[in-house]
């Protein structure tokens, strides 16, 4: 740190001291600490400022040669702004990078089947079919061998095929999940092209899959610093509960190693700040497994934050002209059907249940209801714009 011009070592401390002692009065306030431990930092002004000066000695260690010539503190690093996929370079990067860790994957694990491999948001993914599950040491051996790949330069090179020599390569090869895909482009359209990629040498042993591109020209160009392997989780192939239960590897690859710290900051303060931990260190509310996933049981502590938003949300309403609503948790199927909500969204809602032999259905949604109370009464447009609201509760038929 530099001394400010004129400002003596002596007034320096007296400054921190000052400044010390001012947050123990504010820490005193808020916590109601006793008064005499912000004494002591104030009672201990008068004895610092009484030392002689240090002018040419020694001080902890380090040589002051006058009160202006101690050492300067770095800059802050400049804030990484981190890219999006926007960034054509960093979707290569990434996309060419699932290709890598696919075929890494297959170098190591024989048995190890392919699936779909995209980027998303923050990296890529791939999913694979493999009798043995996949283990946390399993990703640094993978992440190893790509990184030998990506210090080999291997080209990616694009080739385009008919369809029936598609179809003999991938038999060939045994993965019957690309023939499932190979399959699926021709039926939404005959006339589309075929396109592989391979990573490696004409006429060598390289690895290829259906692909459209883009990619890098070679994987020299992936920065193999600025790439990580995350995670395992389970994938249904499709995303049909019926179909096999796929491995899916997360990655995550930027365009620089200053990129990749500052994800992994950012990874680390949502960990730090994930509602479900927090929910519980504060008491505020826990999901109860015995009643089952996502349900939330609110705490008294939650509780009253709970009621504070909605007072603030029904002020603001009632503040803007709205006047609320309360209504039915549920309806008759008929009104589902009118509505739409039962053809358009069946897939997203509950169950119907029987109730004195008609069919009833919790509600996705309020605004059919509402229709239900304009329709009460007849109404003039002199009587527009109506303006109601309601915090009222809704049923999704949605993962946990």
């Amino acid at each position: 740190m530099r001394l400010l011009p004129g400002l003596s070592l002596g007034g320096f401390l007296m400054s921190a001291l000052l400044a010390r002692s001012a947050a123990l009065n504010a820490a005193a306030a808020a916590r109601r600490l006793p008064a005499s431990t912000c004494g002591r930092a104030a009672a201990a002004l008068p004895r610092l400022l009484a030392a002689p000066a240090m002018g040419s000695r020694r001080c902890s260690g380090l040589r002051m040669a006058d009160q202006s010539a101690v050492a300067e503190a770095p800059a802050p690093p400049a804030p990484v702004t981190l890219p999006t996929n926007a960034n054509e370079q960093l979707l290569r990067i990434r996309h060419s990078t699932a290709h890598v860790m696919a075929m890494a994957v297959q170098r190591l694990y024989k048995d190890a089947r392919v699936t779909i491999g995209p980027w998303i948001e923050k990296g890529f993914y791939y999913d694979f079919d493999r009798p043995e599950p996949f283990a946390e040491k399993d990703l640094r051996r993978i992440k190893k061998e790509m990184d030998k790949l990506i210090g080999l330069k291997l080209p990616f090179r694009r080739e385009e095929l008919s369809f029936d020599e598609a179809k003999a390569r991938i038999e060939a090869a045994d993965e019957p999940y690309k023939l499932e895909i190979l399959d699926s482009i021709v039926a939404k359209d005959p006339d589309a092209p075929i396109t592989i990629f391979h990573i490696g040498e004409p006429g060598k042993a390289n690895w290829w899959d259906l692909c459209a591109g883009p990619h890098v020209e070679h994987t020299g160009q992936l920065p193999k610093d600025a790439i990580d392997l995350e995670s395992i989780a389970g994938a249904y192939w499709r995303g049909d509960e019926a179909r096999p239960m796929l491995q899916r590897i997360y990655g995550t690859a930027w365009e620089s190693a200053e990129q990749l710290a500052e994800h992994r900051r950012i990874q680390e303060e949502a960990k730090r700040r994930d509602h479900r931990a927090l929910g519980k260190q504060l008491r505020l509310f826990s999901i109860q497994q015995e009643a089952g996933g996502g349900l939330v049981f609110w705490h008294p502590r939650g509780a009253r934050v709970r009621r504070l938003m909605e007072d603030f949300w029904r002020e603001a309403h009632t503040a803007g002209g709205y006047e609320l609503l309360y209504t039915p948790h549920m309806a008759s199927l008929d009104l589902w059907k009118t509505s739409g909500h039962f053809d358009f969204y069946a897939d997203g809602m509950f169950d119907q249940m029987e109730v004195e032999g008609a069919q009833y259905q919790i509600k996705p949604m309020n605004c059919p209801f509402h229709v239900l109370t304009y329709k009460d009464e007849k109404r003039s447009y002199r009587d527009l714009p109506l303006r109601w609201a309601e915090l009222g509760t809704v049923y999704r038929y949605e993962r946990s």
